[in-house]
């Protein structure tokens, strides 16, 4: 039997989980949202915040992999800085479709016993970010990192 995740909806509080989870602390990854959204900000609204608002506002966020050397996977990217850094622009179909993909290991691996490990790892981080009953606390820096790699890039590049 197969079966297929569906995500119906995602709110700001799902959106900045993610990216403030996968965000902190990271070397390789940062986002920013557009200059002007149309979207009400206010004082207290942290980065990520700003981020969520934008994508829900139907605008994609630019997501930033210092680790490119120049190289860009998948089709949002693109190489934007000389020293290799590489912009995706993402927006909110691109995470759904990312993290419907953790879920059911649809992204691209490979065919082995380590390609099935990865399966197995991002099924385990889809379950940490999507189970209210496990807490959104269960989710760390690596697990959310590897969520947007599959949403940036569709595959688990940096492990």
């Amino acid at each position: 039997m197969e079966t297929k995740t569906i995500i119906t909806e995602l709110n700001q509080e799902d959106l900045v989980d993610l990216l403030c989870t996968a965000t902190y602390g990271s070397s390789w990854l940062d986002c920013s949202a557009p200059e002007r959204t149309g979207c009400v900000i206010d004082d207290n609204d942290s980065r990520e915040d700003v981020w969520a608002k934008a994508l829900l506002a139907g605008h994609k966020i630019k997501c930033f992999d210092y680790y490119a050397e120049g190289e860009v996977y998948g089709p949002h990217g693109k190489v934007i800085k000389k020293d290799g850094t590489a912009v995706y622009f993402i927006g909110l179909d691109d995470i759904l479709k990312g993290l419907q993909s953790c879920a059911d290991g649809t992204f691209k691996h490979d065919d082995d016993e380590y390609g099935e490990r990865e399966v197995r790892w991002l099924k385990e981080c889809y379950a940490h970010f999507s189970d209210p009953d496990q807490g959104r606390m269960e989710m760390d820096n690596p697990e959310a990192e590897a969520l947007m790699q599959v949403i940036m890039f569709n595959e688990l590049i940096y492990g």
